[in-house]
């Protein structure tokens, strides 16, 4: 998964979340329900709606909207993502558990886990393999 550039499929943004969600579930970053993905463009907040599981994400599971106003399903995160996109600007950001990064009793939303910030999601994504391979050594 590249780095930098556009996403391949950032002409169908459901496949580049698509995309995101299974490299997420195959490297053993998510399971179930967890983590959430999302992208802005500058004008329209896309992100993944609270309890889809990012492994087999469908039409439904993307909600998308202004930034600035909930958006009906949203993720339970998306406070989290609103925040990045305010201080970094246009982007993706990828929410992922690697092993050892939620302690036991968190609570559903909040500061746990890998939150990666990178210009496409294959980007946001390749960072938070990287910091989960980080946080398993």
């Amino acid at each position: 998964m590249a780095e930098t550039g556009p996403d391949p499929a950032s002409d169908d943004p459901l496949e580049a979340f698509r995309d995101a969600g299974r490299v997420l579930f195959s490297m053993g970053l998510v399971k179930g329900s967890e983590g959430n993905l999302s992208t802005f463009d500058g004008r329209v907040l896309r992100i993944t709606r609270t309890g889809c599981e990012l492994a087999s994400l469908g039409v439904s599971d993307l909600v998308e909207g202004p930034a600035d106003e909930p958006l009906a399903g949203e993720s339970s995160d998306a406070a989290v993502h609103r925040a990045a996109y305010r201080e970094r600007g246009p982007g993706a950001l990828c929410h992922a558990h690697p092993p050892g990064t939620v302690p036991e009793g968190v609570p559903e939303s909040g500061a746990h886990g890998v939150y990666a910030f990178g210009p496409t999601l294959a980007a946001a994504v390749a960072e938070a393999v990287r910091m989960g391979r980080e946080s398993g050594s």
